[in-house]
């Protein structure tokens, strides 16, 4: 079956404001109010994702092979940090923002290994 890219990109975004939504409720010093708020939450960190990557690739190709990949770990938390600022999930500093950046990752994977599984039977 054949599914468009906005079905997509939708599905995409309700699953990581549920992963986001899961990981407040394991990870102290994370606390969203909502599902609305989680995937408004997720909409913003993949706008902000979009745009720091672009513009900062050529620097963090460098940033990232000296830190030996601690430093893409930073980015993502300060992304999630700038996010969370802006739609209002309140995220306890930049090491809990970096931790929640990779679980959130962690269970995006997960639940589109099931989702997958289940599309295209």
């Amino acid at each position: 079956m054949q599914h468009s890219s906005l079905t997509l990109a939708i599905v995409h975004l309700l699953v990581t404001g549920l992963s986001v939504l899961l990981v407040a409720k394991v990870l102290p010093g994370i606390q969203v109010k909502s599902y609305g708020s989680a995937v408004l939450f997720a909409f913003v960190v993949g706008i902000f994702n979009a745009i720091a990557w672009y513009l900062l690739a050529p620097l963090t190709w460098a940033f990232a092979i000296l830190t030996l990949g601690v430093g893409v770990l930073i980015i993502n938390g300060l992304v999630f940090l700038f996010a969370g600022n802006l739609v209002g999930v309140k995220i306890s500093g930049c090491t809990t923002a970096a931790i929640a950046s990779v679980c959130v990752s962690i269970l995006n994977w997960l639940m589109f290994l099931v989702i997958g599984n289940a599309w295209s039977s």
